[in-house]
C-alpha cells in the first residue's frame, strides 16, 4: 500500500516573545512618526529627494525676487522746463526801463500758462517788494515837514517820543517806497509832532486851487489841496481842484 505525502503550505509564523509595556510604547511612537512622515511626503512629494530639490528651487527663486531693481526716473521729454521767474521778470523789467522791450521776451511770456505767469509775478513781488522813490519825491516829502532841517528835527523827536511799534510801522511804510503811502505817513507824523511839541501847524489853504488857475506840479500838491477842509464841504472848491488837476500833468 502506497504512502500518502502531505505538504503543509501554511507560512511559518515567527514567534515573538511578549514585549514589555515600555517596549510596546516605544514601538507605537516609532510607527506613528513613520506614518506621519509618509503622509507628509505623499501630500506633494514622492520622497525626501524631491522635497530637497523643491526646497533648493524655492530658495533660488526667493533670491532673485529679493534683488533690487534699479529705479528708472520717468522723464517727460515733451514737458517744457519751467522758466526761471526771476530771470524772465528781471529781463522784462530791465528792458522796460531802458525802453527797449524785446519781442523775444514778449513771445516767451505769451507762451506761458496764465496761472504760472501769475505765480511768477507773486514770487517776484515777494522777493523784490521794494519800490524805488525818486530824489524829487524825497524832497517833496521833506517839504511836508518844512524842509530838510525840520524833517530831521521831526525824526529826532520821533526817536525819543514814539514807541518801537510806532517807529517800526513808520519805517515799514517808508521802505515800501510808495509815494502816496509815504506822503500820508510823513503828514501824520508832522501833525503829531506839531501837536505834542507845541509847534503851530501850517494851515493847508489849498493855494493850488486859486481862481488864478495854474497847474499842480506834484502829487504832494494835489493831496494837499484835497486835504483842505473846504474840499469836503465846498462844491465850488472841489471843482477848482478838479479843473486844475485836469490842466496838470501829474502822474499817480
Amino acid at each position: 500500500m502506497a504512502e500518502t505525502l502531505t505538504i503543509d503550505n501554511t507560512p511559518q509564523t515567527e514567534v515573538v516573545g511578549e514585549l514589555t509595556a515600555e517596549e510596546q510604547d516605544s514601538l507605537a511612537v516609532g510607527e506613528k512618526l513613520e506614518s506621519d512622515q509618509a503622509e507628509l511626503l505623499a501630500g506633494k512629494f514622492k520622497d525626501a529627494e524631491e522635497l530637497e530639490k523643491a526646497y533648493i528651487e524655492l530658495q533660488s527663486k526667493l533670491g532673485k525676487d529679493g534683488e533690487e531693481t534699479p529705479e528708472v526716473e520717468a522723464t517727460d521729454e515733451s514737458k517744457d522746463e519751467e522758466p526761471d521767474s526771476s530771470d524772465i521778470l528781471e529781463r522784462l523789467w530791465d528792458q522796460a526801463k531802458a525802453e527797449n522791450l524785446q519781442e523775444s521776451t514778449i513771445e516767451e511770456l505769451s507762451k506761458m500758462d496764465p496761472k504760472a505767469l501769475a505765480q511768477m509775478h507773486l514770487e517776484y513781488r515777494a522777493n523784490n517788494n521794494q519800490d524805488t522813490i525818486t530824489d524829487q519825491q524825497v524832497t517833496q516829502l521833506k517839504e511836508i515837514a518844512g524842509g530838510e532841517k525840520d524833517y530831521e528835527s521831526m525824526m529826532g523827536w520821533a526817536q525819543n517820543s514814539l514807541n518801537k511799534e510806532e517807529i517800526d510801522m513808520y519805517d515799514t511804510v517808508m521802505e515800501r517806497g510808495d509815494p502816496l503811502s509815504c506822503f500820508f505817513a510823513v503828514q501824520a507824523m508832522k501833525y503829531r509832532y506839531d501837536d505834542e511839541s507845541g509847534t503851530e501847524g501850517r494851515m493847508l489853504t489849498g493855494k493850488a486851487a486859486s481862481n488864478e488857475g495854474g497847474k499842480f506840479k506834484s502829487q504832494a500838491q494835489v493831496i494837499e489841496a484835497m486835504n483842505d477842509p473846504r474840499y469836503e464841504r465846498d462844491p465850488a472848491y472841489r471843482k477848482e481842484v478838479a479843473d486844475k488837476l485836469e490842466r496838470s500833468d501829474v502822474k499817480f
